[in-house]
This record gives structure tokens, sequence and C-alpha cells, in this order.
């Protein structure tokens, strides 16, 4: 099924009603002359600007992470309390590689 332009679309809708006076076929055409303008309205994000607010918020993002590691303490940072660093005892390559 193809997909139809605003214009093919009401082109459709008025062979299908042709003209016909009807209250049921008025409330057809506003029926579907309504959900068609909302569902447009829709695709085109409600009049936000959304692509503006993407890049808005990749560049905060950026800031963010540009700010975290630039202004770090380059890795050193430890949780550990003062006290809890003098019992940890330091290990080498060679500690790891030779058999104790």
């Amino acid at each position: 099924m193809p997909v139809l332009t605003k214009e093919q679309y009401f082109n459709r809708v008025h062979e299908m009603v042709g003209n016909d006076t009807s209250d049921k076929s008025i409330s057809f055409l506003e029926d579907m002359t309504d959900t068609f303008n909302d569902l447009e309205k829709r695709s085109h994000g409600n009049g936000e600007d959304w692509e503006r607010k993407y890049h808005e918020l990749d560049e905060s993002w950026k800031a963010k992470y540009r700010h975290r590691f630039l202004n770090s303490d380059g890795g050193n940072y430890s949780p550990m309390k003062e006290e809890e660093k003098e019992e940890v005892k330091e290990v080498t390559i060679n500690d790891l590689f030779t058999n104790k």
C-alpha cells in the first residue's frame, strides 16, 4: 500500500464521500481532516525544534565530560580514608609473575 501525500489522501477521501452532505459524511470528513493534520503536526515535532534541542543537549553533555576529565586529579581519586591507605601493600609487576 503506498504512502499518500496530503493531496492524494484528501482526493481518496473525497472519492469515498463524493457529494454526500449527510451528517455522517461531514463527520467522517472532519475526523479524517483532523486526524491527518494532527499526524502531520506530530511528525514535525509539534512545533518544537528538535534538531536544535538535540544539538544543545549534545553540546551540554560534551561540556560536562570535558569539564569532568580536564578538572580531575588525573585518575588518582581514591575513596579510601588515609588510615586505610597505609594498610594497602604496594604490588609490583614482578610480584605478579614470581612464585612465592
